[in-house]
């Protein structure tokens, strides 16, 4: 019986050491695409805000992209023609 047991608990902490291998896996790919959806994003901004009309139609894009308030409202501002951080992100200096 003391063997099964303690084949019990290494089958235990073997299932443990899998599970936290797995979380690190998953950690480090949603870190990668966490970093690549910034990227896309910092070069959508960076071409999207050339020109007034591009402006224009990336808070179009925006405007119909967000919907959860707190989101909408950092991003859009109350007029839905961009918060204040939005306009300094997308003001060349």
């Amino acid at each position: 019986m003391a063997d099964l047991d303690e084949l019990k608990r290494k089958r235990d902490q073997l299932t443990a050491k899998i599970q936290q291998a797995e979380s690190r896996q998953k950690a480090t790919a949603k870190k990668a695409q966490d970093r690549i959806k910034v990227l896309v994003g910092a070069a959508v901004l960076h071409q999207q805000t050339q020109s007034t009309e591009k402006r224009a139609a990336l808070l179009a894009l925006l405007d119909g992209f967000l919907t959860r308030p707190a989101e909408r409202l950092a991003v859009l501002g109350e007029d839905g023609q961009g918060s204040e951080a939005f306009k300094q992100l997308v003001t060349p200096d």
